[in-house]
């Protein structure tokens, strides 16, 4: 049995993917690449080479595609690594020391930098998790104005500390924990089910940020492919997830008025402008707004 199950969801990228993949050197690492509906050879391109292959004939949630990839191992730990995100060497087993060494911590997340560089990507950084007011600013595109999110002292932290939300492009986890919180919620699709699982496994244990287990990150894997309609319908439908779960009456109302207010004024814009599209995107959210607003009664 191998030591770390290595899950890679992939989305037509197969070259960053075999780029991936190929940096992750542990001999007691298994690859799962998890095929999220690919047209362009993944799975025969990896089947060849001996490994794990997860199928999916058409596009499923990021958090599902996890769970299936997670699900086809059976190692005590697991490590969920965005497709476009390259060990450098020796950093998977600096993460997994690092985990070990901390019987009291049920996850670790490693540090992701810039390519070609050691400067922190500050999106990656350890993160709070988020409450009503960065909600409100994200619906309503004052994030600028937020006061939650990125901790500034963080940002050039090379050693290892407890957090509560370490980068989800990058995060191992103790099997059993991941089986005992239900993993992934598959109510979400991409977004926020990152945050989400950490909220849930910090109720069981310490989550780690590891600035010694480096990792370059370097963006254009399979959300950037999407359009940008498609990224706005999933950011909104995690924000509605995780204010429905995560906040408690008041302040689901709160994030609720913003999006419908928000949504609502930018569909009749949008409209306006002849983007019909993005009207139809922010239009579905301002009805994510109002069903979180009744949820809160």
């Amino acid at each position: 049995m191998a030591t770390v199950d290595v899950v890679i969801v992939t989305f037509d990228t197969r070259e960053i993917t075999l780029d991936c993949a190929s940096r992750i050197a542990d001999a007691d690492a298994r690859v799962i690449i998890v095929d999220n509906g690919s047209t362009d050879g993944t799975r025969e391109t990896f089947e060849a080479r001996g490994l794990t292959v997860v199928r999916f004939d058409e596009g499923v949630g990021f958090a599902q595609a996890c769970n299936a990839g997670a699900a086809a191992g059976d190692s005590p730990l697991v490590l969920f690594l965005n497709s476009d995100v390259l060990a450098r060497p020796g950093a998977l087993r600096v993460l997994l020391d690092a985990l070990d060494a901390r019987v009291d911590a049920v996850a670790a997340g490693g540090r992701l930098v810039d390519p070609g560089t050691d400067d922190t990507q500050p999106a990656y950084a350890p993160q709070r998790y988020p409450g009503v007011w960065t909600l409100v600013a994200r619906v309503t595109g004052l994030e600028r104005l937020s006061g939650d999110g990125v901790d500034p002292a963080l940002l050039a932290e090379r050693g290892t500390i407890e957090c509560e939300q370490p980068a989800g492009a990058c995060l191992l986890v103790r099997r059993d924990v991941f089986a005992a919180v239900g993993g992934f919620d598959e109510r979400f699709w991409f977004w926020y089910e990152d945050v989400d699982l950490a909220r849930r496994l910090h109720e069981r244990g310490v989550l780690l940020h590891v600035g010694g287990a480096v990792f370059e990150h370097l963006g254009g894997g399979t959300f950037a492919a999407w359009g940008r309609e498609q990224g706005l319908r999933s950011r909104l439908l995690g924000i509605e997830r995780y204010a429905e779960v995560h906040l408690p009456g008041p302040s689901r109302f709160t994030v609720g008025l913003a999006l419908a207010l928000s949504g609502a004024a930018r569909t009749l814009a949008f409209r306006l402008m002849g983007r019909r599209e993005l009207a139809a995107a922010w239009g579905e959210g301002a009805g994510r707004g109002w069903a979180l607003m009744r949820s809160a009664f």
